[in-house]
Formats: structure tokens, sequence, C-alpha cells
């Protein structure tokens, strides 16, 4: 008897694990729970210094339709808004996603505003909160190899 309503009992957790978690495989996100977090991506995170210098940014998880700004913070803590120089304008599309070329980074990099050293970029709203953030480096090439910084070399 004790066997019977033990296997019961096991076989009602069983069903209980096996139909709770099939629920929200096909459905949307229950009440109460939130989306996973808005996240930016480099395509090339690693980026010699140069004139010719264009950096990939996308995003995924925004609000459909969200208008965005990016921000990079240099090395001293300073952030500038690179809008001006981005192709195209970063705008969410209908599930979120985006995607943009910072094209005048080679100018920052021309009048010494970047220099090599990692750098955020942060991805805001309109009102500037940040959503996302994401990395980005530049190194020198024209130094001796043995000069480079050693994320520079494994690249």
């Amino acid at each position: 008897m004790k066997k019977l309503i033990g296997g019961l009992i096991a076989a009602i957790l069983v069903a209980g694990l096996i139909l709770g978690t099939g629920v929200g495989i096909t459905g949307a996100s229950p009440a109460g729970e939130s989306e996973p977090a808005p996240t930016v991506v480099v395509a090339t995170p690693i980026l010699e210094l140069s004139k010719k210098a264009e950096v990939v940014i996308m995003g995924a998880g925004f609000e459909p339709g969200q208008e965005l700004r990016l921000l990079v913070t240099d090395i001293n803590g300073v952030r500038a808004d690179v809008a001006a120089t981005l192709d195209p304008e970063p705008v969410a599309n209908e599930i979120g996603a985006w995607a943009t070329a910072w094209t005048g980074c080679g100018r920052y990099i021309s009048k010494k505003l970047i220099k090599e050293g990692v750098y955020t970029i942060t991805v805001t709203d309109g009102e500037y909160n940040a959503l996302a953030t994401a990395a980005v480096a530049f190194y020198d090439a024209e130094k001796p190899e043995e000069e480079w910084p050693g994320w520079a070399k494994a690249f």
C-alpha cells in the first residue's frame, strides 16, 4: 500500500513538472515575468587606430520603434553622443532589433579623441536612460607588435 501511494505521489509530481514546464514554451511570458534585458554587441570589438575605422553595432530586445542614442565613454570617463556619425540612425525594428555603423570613429581617431584603449558604448533611450552597454577596443598597429596590449595580440 505504501508503495502504491508513493508511486502515485511520484507520478503526480512528474506529471506536474511536465505540464508546468511546457506552459511557457509556446505562449507569451506569464504576467509579472519580465522580458530579457536589451543587449548590444560590437561586430568587430578590436580595431586598429585608423582614419578608416568603422564600428558595426547591433542590438536586440529593445521596444519596437524605439529611437536610440549611442554614447561612447573614453578612457578618462568622458561621454560623447555619436549620433551624427551613425549610419543609419538606430531605431528598433518590429522585433526590437537594430544595427548601425559608427562611420565617424575615424574622425575621432584622427583628432586624437580616441587613443589606444578600451571604450564603452552605452545605448540609451531618447532621454539618455542607459539600456545596454558593450565594449570596443582600439590598438596602435604602427607600434612594434611586442608593445601591443595583450588583447590586441590575441586578435
